[in-house]
């Protein structure tokens, strides 16, 4: 599905795991885990101790408060989004919630506008007290969760004029989310494929993948994650 842009949002999230900041000091590796002249940031992570029952997905909704207004829930395991229009350290209002854990969300003086993104099962409607949220994207189900699990939302740059990632695999299925500009996508499964502002692809752990930025514009996705954290998070690899 496609989504305009995020606008800035004023939020409070209780018991969350602040924004990681850049990849410099965390397990993915340095800045540009994803090698080449890509440039990450992890944002959020979380670990997950046991994989749920059943079929599962990353289901997004985005939220929108009134000024003033709050919601108070429980979940399955989740990353919170906020980031407005251009990127930016100042005004983000990112996180991780785990499975169960009672928080809440307020706006202030401010609309607030925030996306939920949960690993959840197919289907799964928006997230208790936010019954008018508007469904951004969900993946296809996600295929070889490690158990334990250490889950990340990172947000990916790509420079224009031949920006590129190296061709990597990963330890854990992974799914993108384009945000703004456009890659062209390659993994051995799918071969090549565009993806501009809304597209989406995933892959199960140990596919060859590569994303290049060709174009004029600077590209920008998050990455979802679910990886083995005991494995190296994203190892070089060939396309055969």
């Amino acid at each position: 599905m496609r989504a305009g842009p995020v606008r800035r949002a004023a939020l409070l999230l209780a018991l969350a795991i602040p924004a990681c900041g850049d990849d410099s000091e965390s397990p993915e590796g340095p800045n540009g885990a994803l090698g080449g002249s890509a440039s990450t940031e992890t944002l959020a992570r979380i670990r997950l101790g046991e994989r749920p029952a059943g079929p599962l997905v990353w289901v997004a909704h985005e939220v929108r408060l009134a000024p003033g207004q709050a919601i108070e829930h429980e979940h399955e395991p989740a990353f919170v989004y906020g980031r407005g229009g251009e990127p930016s350290p100042e005004g983000s209002a990112d996180g991780a919630v785990a499975a169960g854990a009672p928080h809440r969300h307020e706006a202030s003086d401010d609309e607030a506008v925030y996306w939920e993104i949960r690993l959840a099962h197919p289907g799964a409607p928006p997230p208790p007290g936010a019954d008018d949220a508007r469904r951004v994207f969900e993946s296809e189900p996600l295929e070889g969760i490690p158990a334990p699990a250490q889950a990340s939302l990172i947000e990916v740059r790509v420079p224009p004029r031949g920006g590129s990632t190296t061709v990597h695999t990963h330890p854990g299925p992974e799914f993108i989310y384009q945000l703004s500009g456009r890659i062209d996508y390659q993994n051995e499964i799918v071969g090549t494929k565009l993806l501009g502002p809304g597209g989406a692809e995933g892959i199960p752990p140990g596919t060859a993948v590569q994303k290049r930025n060709p174009y004029v514009e600077p590209a920008r996705f998050v990455s979802l994650f679910l990886v083995d954290p005991d494995r190296p998070f994203a190892p070089t690899a060939s396309f055969r």
